[in-house]
């Protein structure tokens, strides 16, 4: 006979016994019926056909309709599929790392959080002159490369909302503080599908930036965070291309699991 796990700490008993349910449709070698069940959990006929009602409606459970009996459903494969799934980050870095040493630079994966971006993953460069970008690291969206990318995404009425309580704070001397100068950038990163911060967010950096992007859903940014003095035009062309290729990489694979 199954044991249920009883313990001093344990107060909410429908839970305890949903979770010995399922333990138990897991342990069994064939799928059980409702009288094994009845048997072998020991919870009263009623509790038992309510619980099991429940775990049936939430995909937890499942029941053959020509056995009526229970094996586990659905929704336990998805759950343990987020938990074997690795992070974001994870996911992200690898690309990241193979641009940064392409390219020589800083990089970094961005996404949206309020009225700011949000590092989520990033690869420094081993360069003696380099920025350090760190992950969790915030900035207002209309300071950084990154941000302008995610403004350029919005639908014109949550960007017109943006614009209406946004207040620029000069961060640097070079800091946007016009809406009029930031929705022509805005503009223009339409059109070419790139954004820049010059220096706007940190004095001798400047950054370029791209959409990682889907034909129907935006995740994010990626950048590049280069020292001004290499920020050469020739460079630019180089910057791009790469940055358009990982974007398009990245989408790809954050992409599979949706």
């Amino acid at each position: 006979m199954y044991i249920m796990k009883l313990g001093s700490t344990s107060t909410v008993k429908s839970l305890d016994r949903g979770l010995d349910i399922l333990e138990y449709v897991a342990g069994c070698s064939k799928p059980p019926s409702f009288s094994q069940l009845l048997r072998s959990l020991g919870i009263p006929r009623s509790s038992l056909f309510h619980l099991l009602t429940n775990l049936l409606s939430r995909n937890f459970l499942e029941r053959d309709p020509q056995t009526e009996r229970y094996r586990l459903g659905a929704e336990i494969v998805a759950i343990a599929r987020k938990v074997q799934r690795p992070s974001l980050s994870d996911r992200v870095t690898p690309f990241l790392r193979q641009l940064s040493v392409e390219m020589s630079e800083t990089c970094g994966f961005y996404i949206q959080v309020g009225d700011s971006v949000e590092v989520v993953a990033s690869a420094i460069s081993t360069q003696a002159l380099s920025y350090t970008m760190k992950v969790g690291m915030n900035a207002p969206l209309y300071a950084v490369s990154a941000g302008k990318i995610v403004l350029s995404e919005l639908p014109s009425e949550e960007l017109s909302q943006y614009l209406a309580r946004v207040t620029f704070a000069p961060v640097t001397p070079q800091t946007a503080r016009s809406k009029t100068r930031l929705k022509k950038e805005l503009q223009k990163i339409k059109a070419t599908g790139f954004a820049h911060s010059r220096e706007e967010f940190t004095l001798g950096i400047t950054a370029i930036a791209t959409a990682v992007r889907s034909e129907t859903n935006f995740y994010g940014a990626i950048n590049l965070a280069v020292p001004t003095a290499r920020f050469t035009p020739d460079r630019e062309t180089d910057f791009r291309e790469a940055l358009r290729r990982t974007a398009q990489i990245i989408a790809k694979e954050i992409s599979r699991d949706l």
